[in-house]
């Protein structure tokens, strides 16, 4: 005899897939920023003041990366689990982002 539980396992596998592939994604984006970005500030020739203007360039771009890849992280995860769990009610107290 199938419950409810039996049926809930298939959208559960769904939802820890999405988000799974969601974070591989997201930590593949973060290693390459982190591997990458050091690289590019080697071919950036300037420097001001005696430090070198291409690897600050690159710092700042970096960090405004990570903070997308945070809110990027965020914003899809409440969409998510709004999707997956639409027919649930929510905890008291509990708001959202949006």
């Amino acid at each position: 005899m199938e419950g409810p539980e039996d049926r809930e396992r298939p959208r559960q596998a769904r939802h820890w897939r999405r988000v799974l592939r969601l974070t591989a994604a997201l930590v593949a984006l973060w290693a390459g920023v982190t591997v990458l970005f050091p690289g590019l500030a080697q071919v950036l020739p300037d420097s001001v003041a005696g430090f070198p203007l291409g690897y600050w360039i690159v710092a700042q771009g970096a960090l405004l990366v990570y903070l997308a890849i945070v809110v990027g992280y965020a914003l899809t995860m409440e969409r998510l689990d709004a999707r997956f769990h639409a027919d649930e009610p929510a905890p008291p107290g509990e708001r959202g982002l949006g």
